[in-house]
């Protein structure tokens, strides 16, 4: 997968824009404000139909205009489109056919996004981590996401009779669903992690000096007694009544980090996180089935000299179109292949040329 066209048009400060672009680096530098986070906002609506910064669509749509609209050409002559109306149903579309579902479009345009937003993978809880391992998983593992639906509806169940202070044998023939669409996930899930796990250490060496290991928590028995998920929930079921939620189970599932000579987050520069984290995404683009498109915003901020030369010399080692934003591109153009392999656009007040 790869853009070669890319039509933009009333995307916050980007009145309009159509832009020609190369198969493998796309660079975009300009002042703060100037539109490069726009542009890439632009792109992942492609793949998921909204930014990576907001889900409201008032805030994406240029002010004055009622709609916006992207619009992108593959390499392959393939197309997709979409048009978010602040007052209308969104319209997404798939070489001119309507696509009614995100997984379609999802599948169709596989896309990773590197914003200041990554840090909220080590910063925050455990749900953040665990959307990686369902993002990976529904790529790659075609039956993950009904298993994953079906998984989700009984647990909301569940946690309804529990509100509901339902007798234990009205909750066990949910226990009983809960448990083997956990195992199935779990399975899957540790399956996906194991592979994740090594191409991640391939990566992060590739990366940085910084030595990191990730750990896959299913989500039950977290100290390790050995007691399947059936029994934990028989034993927490007193006090699932009382709060009023399931406390075990496949939604509890994590990923943990250990890194550094303490382990874990405390120990690392916002530098070291950054580059890290890095690794963890690109390795989960490499497991995917065909080739991603990758937006860094401003992703040499916080990385020394030695890290971005790092960075790039593993780009390029990587496959799939990379667009790139910068306030200042002379240093990314300067590390890596050069400007033969590569599109450079300035940005001004929404305006490329």
């Amino acid at each position: 997968m790869s853009v070669a066209q890319l039509n933009v048009h009333h995307v916050r400060n980007i009145a309009s824009a159509q832009l020609t672009l190369h198969p493998r680096y796309n660079v975009f530098y300009g002042a703060n404000g100037s539109g490069k986070t726009s542009l890439l906002e632009a792109i992942y609506l492609l793949s998921t139909g909204h930014s990576f910064g907001t889900r409201e669509i008032a805030s994406l749509v240029q002010r004055g205009e009622s709609a916006l609209t992207v619009f992108a050409r593959t390499h392959a002559q393939d197309t997709v489109s979409i048009q978010k109306s602040i007052a209308h149903p969104t319209q997404v579309k798939i070489n001119q056919q309507p696509c009614q579902r995100s997984s379609d479009l999802a599948h169709f345009f596989p896309c990773q996004a590197f914003h200041q937003g990554i840090f909220q993978i080590m910063d925050e809880g455990p749900s953040v981590r665990r959307s990686l391992l369902d993002w990976g998983l529904f790529h790659v593992e075609p039956s993950y996401l009904s298993v994953w639906k079906d998984y989700r509806r009984i647990v909301k169940q569940r946690n309804a009779l529990l509100r509901q202070k339902a007798s234990l044998p009205h909750c066990l023939p949910w226990n009983s669903m809960l448990v083997e669409r956990a195992v199935a996930l779990d399975r899957m899930r540790a399956d996906y992690f194991k592979q994740w796990s090594s191409v991640f250490q391939t990566f992060v060496s590739q990366l940085t000096d910084t030595p990191c290991t990730i750990h896959y928590y299913k989500g039950w028995d977290k100290k390790g007694s050995g007691k399947d998920l059936s029994t934990i929930l028989l034993e927490q079921f007193n006090s699932d009544i009382q709060a009023q939620y399931t406390h075990s189970g496949a939604h509890h599932a994590d990923i943990l980090f250990d890194a550094g000579p303490i382990g874990g987050k405390p120990s690392l520069s916002r530098g070291q996180q950054k580059i890290i984290l890095v690794a963890l995404r690109l390795a989960q683009a490499h497991l995917l089935p065909k080739p991603c498109v990758y937006l860094f915003d401003d992703i040499t901020a916080e990385l020394d000299s030695n890290h971005v030369e790092r960075f790039f010399n593993c780009l390029n080692q990587v496959k799939g179109q990379f667009f790139l934003t910068s306030i200042d591109p002379n240093h990314l153009l300067n590390a890596y292949t050069g400007p033969q392999q590569s599109t450079v656009y300035l940005i001004k007040k929404g305006c490329f040329t």
